[in-house]
């Protein structure tokens, strides 16, 4: 694990441990790698639309990066297509959408992707929590 993750890591945990979310480490150090791979990334929004990208997807490897994508949208940015009518279920349809792809069509169990799946929004939630409101206690259920 990189530098840049090892922070994501302990920023995500810090905000874990606060809030008394116990989320494995194997889901923690996903979610760190996804912020780092965006931190080294910049030019990460697909092109030219999330719903043109999502159409193009040809391989598992494609889906599983969009995947990522759309995670990391609704966990930083999830107001970001507000102007065009587009709200943070938009991000995590597409997002689960592209993950179950990839655990039907792969071959080797993924628990890893199965939690990103299946706990998606919440994920996201902590994330989010962890990124924009670090070091505050928020309630989920304001």
């Amino acid at each position: 694990m990189g530098a840049d993750s090892e922070i994501f890591r302990q920023l995500l945990t810090d905000t874990n441990l606060l809030h008394g979310w116990t989320i494995p480490n194997r889901i923690v150090n996903y979610q760190a790698e996804i912020f780092s791979g965006r931190l080294k990334n910049p030019g990460w929004q697909p092109q030219p639309s999330y719903a043109e990208h999502y159409m193009r997807i040809q391989t598992v490897e494609q889906a599983r990066a969009f995947a990522d994508v759309c995670w990391f949208t609704r966990a930083v940015f999830p107001e970001l297509g507000e102007r065009r009518g587009l709200n943070e279920r938009y991000y995590t349809d597409l997002g689960q959408g592209c993950y179950d792809y990839v655990i039907r069509t792969s071959s080797v169990p993924s628990p890893v992707l199965e939690t990103m799946r299946n706990h998606f929004e919440f994920l996201a939630e902590t994330a989010y929590i962890a990124i924009r409101h670090y070091g505050d206690f928020r309630s989920m259920w304001d």
